[in-house]
């Protein structure tokens, strides 16, 4: 039986442990913590997968199936609610249920790419805000499309400037939403109240985007980067450029700290989001979090189990 705030799982490398956290994430949409294709989800020597669970959803209770289904040499995630699979009843399951994540790989998030950071941004808006990753996947479709429009020589302006159009419109969307969180999150991780030695700030860097940036000026952008975009592929300006940073004391990049410091820098906004989530959205999430205790000092793990106790 699960306690309904705190749960930790222990055992030796290779029991499971991890499994479990994945089976657990395969309830939200995707393919788990892990974002690995479904045949790696499949023991060996097996041809399917098969999860069952029992989810308390404002005191009703659930029964969630979850197995593979192969059609046509791939496989494809099944989920079954009270045996419903319609999209009304996978609606409800993805509105009702919120994760967070941190897996190992998260704790040089500040020492590794941009995309990185701005994935992890992504995920934690998502969290929050179930309509998020259609937003970000027709964005990406759109700048794929205009990509193709430029290299063909002939192409229709007509065509090529709507096309603009809209990845603005939805630019101008992802912008407000990542800088919307970024706020909330600084201000929530100073409500956390806990006796952290250093300021914590993130910060969203871009040479594009400005308080002043409208639509207007966003089309005249792309319009006037068309000859250097056909030439050099992609575009240059968008959202998809930005980077996310961590500034500490205001003075210098969290990248510079250790990989216990950056690690609990990571948690305590993982935490300031589930603090959000709570007080603004109404929302309990699924805080999933994978080999926690590596790399943290007897001092950062203190911190660590006092904030988690606090939810």
């Amino acid at each position: 039986i699960f306690n309904k705030n705190l749960n930790i799982l222990f055992g030796n490398n290779g029991s499971g442990k991890t499994n479990i956290l994945e089976g657990i994430s395969l309830l939200a949409k995707g393919r788990g913590i892990r974002n690995t294709n479904i045949t790696n989800l499949i023991k060996n020597k097996e041809e399917s997968f098969k999860i069952k669970n029992i989810l308390e959803i404002n005191k009703n209770h659930y029964d969630i199936a979850i197995h593979s289904h192969k059609l046509n040499d791939k496989y494809k995630k099944i989920i079954k609610i009270n045996d419903d699979l319609s999209k009304d009843s996978l609606q409800f399951l993805n509105q009702s249920i919120s994760f967070l994540t941190f897996l190992p790989e998260m704790e040089r998030l500040f020492q590794s790419s941009p995309t990185s950071r701005r994935n992890f941004l992504d995920r934690l808006i998502f969290s929050g805000r179930n309509d998020y990753n259609r937003l970000l996947n027709k964005y990406k479709k759109l700048l794929i499309e205009r990509n193709k429009v430029l290299q063909n020589n002939g192409y229709d302006n007509n065509w090529l400037s709507q096309i603009e159009k809209e990845i603005s419109n939805i630019g101008l969307e992802i912008y407000e939403a990542r800088l919307s969180a970024i706020q909330l999150i600084n201000d929530n991780i100073n409500q956390l109240k806990i006796s952290y030695k250093y300021k914590i700030e993130l910060q969203m860097n871009d040479d594009f985007f400005n308080s002043e940036l409208n639509i207007d000026r966003y089309i005249l952008n792309l319009y006037d980067s068309r000859s250097f975009d056909k030439l050099y592929g992609g575009t240059k300006i968008g959202p998809h450029r930005s980077n996310i940073t961590a500034k500490i004391d205001n003075e210098y990049e969290a990248s510079l700290l250790s990989t216990g410091q950056q690690k609990t820098i990571i948690l305590m906004i993982l935490l300031a989001q589930c603090n959000i989530l709570i007080e603004d959205k109404n929302i309990n999430p699924i805080l999933l979090l994978d080999e926690i205790g590596s790399h943290l000092d007897t001092y950062n793990r203190q911190l660590l189990l006092d904030m988690i106790n606090r939810f």
